[in-house]
């Protein structure tokens, strides 16, 4: 097969021979090609191939190149592969690597993100494995159409018996509540055993239900070690107000405390499923409250009301894909974090899931925010980050999404 070869700069060619795993397309040297490749995939209406890249002649890696994406992501820069095509050796060492990498270094069992896209270098494929299902999600076509081959890889490796596949050009932010997610849902398959749809998974002293079914599927890993720290902090009786709380991560561990929670989130779904989890761990309906609508709105409602909570967690979508919008994301936090920290009277526990806000960015937010609620706040613990398994390598630093603090709020 024949590809289609863009030039790269000397500072890409610099970053791949530095482990990058991603090329932006203003690297490339021979613009005229791209454009005119770009009109080609037009013509075919296809939005992406594989490419190879090349420096001063030389291959130096075979690509992923998308209308979709601002950059140009690297599949191998293995030089067999500048004639041939990605195959199932591709794949299958990719995939066992990233596999043996969370199990005999990371010390994961049953439940973890078995494949972080670039970070295994495996882009546009991020897996994340429950017990004996694996739910996949493909943000390329590549990845997509090779997912059955990626099953197969699995159950040879693995004991996934099911492999739920969504695609969707999805970026970095976790779940947006409220966000219509039919169209990605649309674009699914389920390869294996297709009544193995369900399973319970274990996270420190409690228990989840994880289901592929219905368009909230999977859970959020990332915030793995951070919801058993909570635990630490809450004490029996506290009023816990969890905003964002999708299916109840946060929530939980807090109930199994002894807590009274209070979750808020835009999809009744969610707020079911959260139900379902508090059930699932004794967690009687005497303690829970579940509170659809908007955060904001509905945090301003219970100021307004002169409520108090000895906790609250807030764990918010991301509020930009982009640096353009860091300005209004920021903003979106500050009056998050304000309203928070208005109704908490111990403990704010606060997040950002925004590639695009960085860490120092996002606590002097929280710190601006401290301010304007008139509230001092004494921060606990380190700053924390995701779990080991949602890998972060020193090439790709952006890889490195989520922030969360722990702030005791002083009298």
């Amino acid at each position: 097969m024949t590809y289609e070869t863009l030039k790269i700069d000397k500072r890409a060619y610099q970053s791949i021979k530095n482990f990058s795993k991603v090329v932006y397309k203003n690297a490339i040297t021979n613009k005229e090609d791209m454009y005119e490749f770009d009109k080609k995939l037009a013509d075919n209406s296809k939005n992406e191939d594989i490419i190879n890249l090349e420096y001063n002649g030389n291959f130096v890696g075979k690509a992923i190149y998308s209308t979709d994406f601002p950059t140009i992501k690297i599949l191998t820069t293995l030089q067999e592969y500048s004639t041939k095509d990605i195959d199932y050796e591709y794949f299958y060492n990719g995939i066992k690597k990233a596999n043996d990498y969370r199990t005999d270094v990371l010390n994961y069992k049953d439940t973890y993100r078995m494949i972080y896209a670039e970070a295994d270098g495996l882009p546009t494929i991020v897996l994340d494995k429950y017990n004996d299902i694996g739910s996949m999600h493909a943000s390329s076509n590549f990845a997509f159409d090779n997912s059955k081959m990626i099953f197969e890889i699995l159950e040879d490796l693995t004991d996934i018996s099911t492999l739920g596949v969504v695609k969707g050009n999805k970026s970095k932010n976790k779940h947006k509540k409220g966000k219509n997610t039919e169209n990605e849902n649309s674009n699914r398959v389920i390869h294996g055993n297709k009544d193995n749809l369900e399973t319970i998974i274990t996270e420190g002293n409690v228990k989840f239900k994880v289901s592929l079914k219905g368009h909230k599927t999977g859970f959020f890993l990332d915030q793995r070690n951070n919801r058993i720290d909570l635990e630490n902090y809450v004490k029996k009786d506290d009023k816990v107000l969890d905003i964002c709380s999708y299916t109840g991560g946060f929530a939980v561990h807090a109930g199994i405390k002894g807590a009274e929670i209070t979750s808020v989130d835009m999809s009744e779904k969610a707020l079911e499923f959260a139900k379902e989890n508090m059930e699932l761990n004794g967690i009687g309906s005497d303690k829970y409250n579940g509170i659809c609508g908007d955060a904001f709105s509905i945090m301003k409602e219970m100021i307004n009301r002169g409520e108090k909570f000895d906790v609250v967690i807030l764990d918010p979508p991301a509020f930009t894909d982009s640096k353009r919008d860091l300005k209004n994301a920021l903003n979106a936090y500050n009056t998050m974090n304000v309203l928070g920290l208005k109704l908490a009277k111990r403990m704010l526990i606060t997040c950002s899931c925004s590639h695009h806000v960085d860490r120092e960015e996002f606590k002097k937010t929280v710190v601006s925010a401290s301010y304007r609620a008139k509230k001092e706040i004494k921060q606990v613990g380190d700053y924390k980050t995701q779990a080991p398994d949602h890998v972060i390598t020193m090439a790709n630093k952006d890889l490195e999404y989520l922030k969360c603090l722990f702030f005791a709020i002083g009298n």
